[in-house]
């Protein structure tokens, strides 16, 4: 029996349990902590670098061509980003009630085949949804970006101006986008790794 299995409560009697729900027990307790955790540092690290925008705004500076806003918080598809946030904060909380289900799947009236592959597909379906939303934010806000930097070109070609319109906290913006993106394709592994753990042995009930 696995380690993560023999420490275990003198109440979490695995003796009426058979080997494959432990094995979807373990699966569901080290994927779900897995995802877990690296969901949260990504979703904080990406919190962080978007409140810069609203904490330390940047004016437009003086010489720039008028009409031309340099300013990342007004960038369009920010509110994608903080949607595909939000979405990953139901992904995390998910995440932890899969590491719960490894509980309830050891007592004895645990859940059926079908309730725990319903539940994996709902976490699919959360971070499928959080990372299209967020996918369309980077697009919009590498194609804002780009058509900033298009603007300014002509004016200031060859004076350093580029350096003026686009800002390192721009490309921060950016990163936090894939943060956020590649902390949602982290939790479609886990869910697809559960799903296909909960699948592949028909008599696991």
């Amino acid at each position: 029996m696995p380690r993560e299995l023999k420490n275990t409560k003198p109440e979490e009697d695995n003796s009426d349990v058979s080997p494959n729900v432990l094995r979807v027990v373990l699966a569901f307790r080290r994927w779900g902590w897995t995802s877990f955790w690296t969901q949260v540092v990504l979703c904080i690290v990406s919190i962080v670098t978007l409140l810069q925008l609203f904490l330390f705004p940047r004016p437009n500076q003086a010489g720039l061509p008028s009409g031309l806003d340099t300013n990342p918080a007004t960038l369009p598809g920010l509110s994608f980003a903080w949607v595909g946030i939000a979405m990953l904060g139901a992904s995390i909380l998910w995440n932890f009630r899969y590491t719960r289900m490894a509980n309830k799947l050891r007592s004895p009236d645990r859940p059926t085949k079908s309730q725990t592959i319903f539940q994996i597909k709902i976490g699919l379906i959360i971070n499928l949804l959080g990372m299209l939303v967020t996918l369309v934010g980077a697009f919009a806000i590498t194609g804002a970006l780009t058509l900033r930097a298009q603007q300014g070109q002509g004016v200031f070609a060859g004076s350093g101006s580029f350096n003026s319109i686009i800002q390192p906290l721009d490309f921060q913006i950016i990163q936090a986008s894939f943060n956020i993106i590649f902390a949602h394709f982290v939790g479609l592994v886990a869910s697809l790794a559960l799903l296909n753990c909960s699948t592949d042995k028909p008599n696991r009930e």
